[in-house]
């Protein structure tokens, strides 16, 4: 009998363009490599030969241990075989219950085929699966990948029939599709109490995807918005964010929500009026003010502040906020300002005047006097950014009298403005133990963010300190200054956590973060934490890879080498007593990603490093891509070598070959 050839014998067969020798491995039904020969076929022109071999292997099933049916449909589909058709639909028929499961694979290659033969096929096999009441979700799904304009009526036919509890993924497809004709039906599922939450959700996302040049869909009675009304008020807030989009689509929809607004403002209690409906609306005219101008807006002006100042719900409040810096411009500056008091609304607020075209800066330097506005301003003035405020801040910040929360406001806003002549100042704060913890904490954090040199011995002493957030704020502060002793400061951190001292786990994540921000001085920290990784936690362990894929230095990327090379660890309780843990899993398959976009025509070794035997085939695709990629002779030479040792084939391992073959000119048939 015949010996069946290796994997090692079908890339060369592969690349020397033999498709008659491709053809009979696939006939052949041999474990594997039929298969892989059926895959590779799928690169070749399409010859009556090749396509016979497919069609062939798409009826072996009497044999699950083969495999090649699921590779041949695949084939099939990449090289537009109109003669599969026939046979791809009755695989999908078939359905997920047949014993190798063909439906999948079947359909994946007919929406690849696409076309009027393959539409009118899924078309008729949808009805007649719908009048058999089997399963059409394959169907379904395929015609809305097809996007096929014709399937938009019996997809409605269906719809009805499948009401309610397998309808979504019709509404789904008819989303996808964008068909105007879908809306009217569409509009009446998201109107409808019978509509479960779901179908309700996928009702409005799928009228979403409807091209808004044809909105609103056409509606015999009620009117489209009127079919919205309802879902605008919906209980689940997503879903009246969606109806609110909506709804914003057309003047008689923005007047409905005006509607809402104006409602609410006169009856708050009003059930039609639900406080998160009118956050949604606020938020849209926030999200696009263009939409809403009016040539009489004062009144809408009116209701805005109204609610930002009124309202129970902080939600609505922020909202309204919101809306009233979009829609109102230099006209919402008193309301924002008096907001700056409200505490659930300050810090949106702030932020919303800081993002202002002409934010009021000498009005907030008054208000760091007004007791109530203060916080609140001192967020602002950091959020706009001027030096002018920085004396103001300065001395807000070291008031002794003044509120820890405006203080600590202050000291933010400082470092924001990364104001040097604030450094020592922040300093002696910081290093104050008689001063709130919560003050300290923030000044220290400002101190990170200014970076002066001289700041740095406080912020190390603070790094120490007892209070947990002083200690924190610190140790994430040192990342602020790119020097070798920050970063030896911050290793130590780590080292303590790994060796399970009083250095909790979140001050070490926090170190390695810190390590990252400091750049190339961090680098030899990094390098000997990644040598020394044994018994870092994964989490911990996974930071630290990143810090160091971050770098491009020739040090880092020897250093990912010997992570990515790590044998598979051991579980901690299988570790010998006082003996090394490998890296753990986690930090070997980070190592092995990161080195994926490390390789240069120069230098191959971190993309061949992933392609031993011992490497984690997970990156083994993104190596073998970017080898192919960069293109040259010894980089492809090595992508087929890795093809020829190996056990499995995917399609990533053909995709490669096919490349390589057309760039040398190799033609399959």
């Amino acid at each position: 009998m015949e010996e069946a050839p290796s994997i090692s014998d079908l890339v060369g067969m592969r690349m020397a363009g033999d498709v008659e020798g491709l053809c009979r491995t696939a006939r052949s039904g041999a474990f594997g490599v039929s298969a892989f020969a059926a895959l590779a076929l799928g690169g070749s022109t399409g010859s009556p030969e090749v396509v016979d071999t497919l069609l062939a292997g798409l009826r072996r099933r009497e044999d699950p241990s083969v495999g090649s049916p699921w590779q041949a449909a695949r084939a099939l589909g990449r090289l537009g075989a109109e003669r599969a058709v026939p046979e791809l639909l009755s695989l999908v028929a078939e359905g997920p219950y047949g014993r190798e499961q063909l439906d999948r694979p079947a359909a994946d290659a007919l929406v690849e085929l696409g076309g009027p033969e393959v539409v009118r096929g899924l078309l008729d096999l949808l009805d007649r699966l719908a009048a058999a009441g089997k399963s059409t979700f394959r169907v379904v799904d395929a015609l809305a990948r097809l996007r096929a304009p014709e399937a938009v009526r019996p997809l409605l036919a269906t719809l009805w029939s499948r009401l309610p509890a397998q309808a979504e993924n019709v509404v789904r497809a008819l989303g996808a599709i964008g068909d105007p004709r879908a809306g009217s039906a569409l509009l009446v599922l998201a109107d409808s109490p019978a509509s479960g939450d779901h179908l309700r959700r996928a009702a409005l996302r799928a009228l979403h995807e409807l091209p808004e040049a044809d909105w609103p869909p056409a509606h015999p009675y009620p009117a489209a918005e009127t079919l919205l009304y309802a879902a605008q008020r919906d209980p689940d807030p997503e879903a009246a964010r969606l109806a609110t989009a909506l709804l914003s689509r057309t003047a008689d929809g923005r007047e409905h929500l005006w509607h809402v607004v104006r409602e609410a403002a006169r009856a708050p209690d009003a059930p039609e009026c639900p406080p998160h409906a009118v956050a949604a609306v606020c938020a849209r005219v926030a999200a696009e003010p263009g939409r809403f101008v009016a040539s009489a807006p004062g009144a809408y002006h009116a209701l805005l502040r109204h609610h930002l100042r009124e309202s129970a719900a902080p939600t609505v409040r922020r909202a309204a906020a919101g809306a009233l810096a979009a829609f109102s411009g230099p006209l919402a500056v008193d309301s924002l300002l008096a907001a700056l008091g409200d505490p659930h609304v300050s810090d949106t607020a702030a932020d919303l005047i800081a993002g202002l075209a002409h934010p009021p800066l000498h009005r907030l330097l008054g208000l760091l006097t007004s007791a109530g506005q203060q916080r609140g301003a001192a967020r602002a003035l950091g959020g706009i950014g001027d030096a002018e405020a920085a004396p103001a801040l300065l001395a807000r910040a070291t008031d002794h009298a003044a509120p820890t929360a405006v203080r600590a406001s202050a000291a933010d806003a400082l470092g924001a403005l990364r104001h040097a002549r604030a450094a020592a100042p922040l300093a002696a704060l910081a290093a104050d133990e008689e001063q709130p913890g919560t003050l300290r904490a923030r000044a220290v954090r400002a101190l990170g963010l200014i970076g002066a040199p001289e700041s740095l011995p406080t912020v190390l002493g603070c790094a120490r300190s007892p209070h947990e957030a002083v200690r924190a704020r610190a140790v994430a502060a040192l990342g602020g200054f790119p020097v070798p002793e920050a970063a030896r400061a911050l290793g130590e951190f780590v080292t303590r956590a790994a060796a399970l001292e009083d250095t909790g786990p979140d001050i070490a994540r926090t170190a390695v973060l810190a390590l990252g921000r400091i750049g190339a001085p961090a680098l030899p920290v990094l390098v000997a934490l990644a040598d020394g990784a044994d018994g870092l936690g994964d989490d911990l362990a996974d930071r630290l890879v990143a810090a160091l894929a971050a770098r491009p230095e020739a040090e880092a990327t020897a250093a990912l080498l010997r992570l990515a090379a790590a044998p598979e660890p051991k579980a901690r309780y299988d570790a010998p007593p006082g003996g090394p843990l490998a890296p753990s899993r986690p930090a070997r398959e980070t190592a092995s990603l990161a080195l994926v976009g490390r390789g240069t025509p120069e230098d191959l070794t971190p993309l061949t490093a992933l392609l031993g035997p011992d490497a984690w085939h997970e990156a083994q695709e993104g190596a073998v891509q970017a080898l192919v990629t960069i293109g040259t002779t010894e980089a492809h030479d090595h992508v087929l070598a890795f093809c020829r040792r190996a056990t499995h084939f995917y399609d990533w391992h053909v995709d490669a070959l096919n490349t390589i073959a057309e760039a040398r000119g190799v033609r399959l048939g």
